[in-house]
C-alpha cells in the first residue's frame, strides 16, 4: 500500500508510509572503530583534561561538559500570525 497522508500531513492510520532509514552500517563502523580505540582509561584522561581546561575558561570544554552532563537548555519558539496573535509555542518539543 502506498503512503497515504491526510490534510494535516500526517500518515493515515494503516498507511505503510515510506521505506525508512536505510541501515547506519557506515555509522556502526565508525562507532566500533572508536570503541576499539579508546579505552575507558582514555576516555577519562580525555574528560579530566576537559574539566581543567574549562575549568581554567575554556568556553568549548565548558559547553562540551555541560552538554554531556546537564543537556543543552530547553528552546522556546512562538509562532504568530501577521497581526501578532500568536499561534502556538513549542518548549521542549512540546507544544502550549
Amino acid at each position: 500500500m502506498a503512503a497515504v497522508r491526510g490534510k494535516d500531513g500526517k500518515f493515515i492510520k494503516g498507511s505503510g508510509g515510506g521505506p525508512g532509514r536505510p541501515p547506519k552500517k557506515r555509522e556502526e563502523r565508525y562507532l566500533d572503530i572508536l570503541i576499539s580505540k579508546v579505552t575507558f582509561a582514555d576516555w577519562e584522561k580525555i574528560v579530566q583534561k576537559a574539566a581543567k581546561q574549562a575549568a581554567a575558561g575554556n568556553a568549548v570544554a565548558r559547553k562540551w561538559l555541560s552538554d554531556y552532563l546537564v543537556g543543552q537548555p530547553p528552546q522556546k519558539h512562538e509562532l504568530s500570525t501577521k497581526d501578532d496573535k500568536p499561534i502556538f509555542i513549542v518548549k521542549d518539543g512540546t507544544e502550549d
